[in-house]
């Protein structure tokens, strides 16, 4: 059995004032980064043999911040960014939905179907993210624990596809800055269980400025 973290990156401005950032390379403020040092903190005594992340730099930043003083390269990979918006990358929610009328509340309410103007489906985020994360995994056959950081909206496709359940559920799952979640992986076959044994654990940002 292989022990996942799956981490969403600290906070940026642009997640601050709910402009769209998607596969903009935006980086963390200064919240951000007390947040990534209290996941840190959280995580101080967890042993992680592997550690893989976006390459953007908001969630390489949290991954190179919770791995501390620990010897672990971080290897980052381009599939684990964050949705590619489109048309809708840099733009304010009231923005879109002047230029878009509906399509971003249909966007929430059916991850499956809808598809950003010039970006990404839901469903080519899970493919391609989950093709890094199975690539990682297929690395090594051991026993082991694995940090992964990388978005929101990515997050959520993978515990889709780790759970087997439909990615038109994706937005049913919170996700905070740096919220932690574990999960205890066997395997993708028929007969193999994963566990999502900890979700959107934030408890240890409550008390810092801006806690989404």
């Amino acid at each position: 059995m292989k022990t996942l973290y799956i981490v969403r990156h600290g906070e940026t401005e642009w997640n601050k004032i709910g402009r769209y950032q998607g596969i903009t390379n935006v980086p963390l403020n200064e919240n951000g980064i007390a947040q990534a040092k209290a996941c840190g903190n959280a995580l101080k005594d967890v042993h992680f043999d592997r550690i893989l992340s976006s390459d953007l730099s908001r969630a390489l930043v949290t991954a190179e911040t919770i791995r501390g003083n620990r010897q672990l390269e971080i290897k980052t990979d381009e599939r684990l960014r964050e949705i590619n918006f489109g048309d809708w990358e840099k733009l304010l929610f009231t923005e879109i939905e002047e230029r878009w009328p509906g399509l971003i509340d249909q966007m929430y309410r059916r991850p499956d179907i809808v598809k950003v103007p010039n970006g990404e489906s839901f469903q080519e985020v899970q493919d391609r993210a989950w093709s890094a994360v199975s690539d990682f995994l297929n690395e090594n056959n051991e026993d082991e624990t694995i940090l992964i950081t990388c978005h929101g909206g990515t997050i959520r496709t993978i515990l889709c596809k780790l759970l087997d359940i439909s990615i038109s559920h994706c937005w049913n799952f919170s996700q905070g800055n740096t919220a932690i979640n574990r999960v205890f992986y066997n395997g993708m076959g028929e007969s193999d269980h994963n566990i999502l044994n900890l979700l959107n654990d934030t408890a240890h940002v409550d008390n810092l400025r801006g806690h989404v």
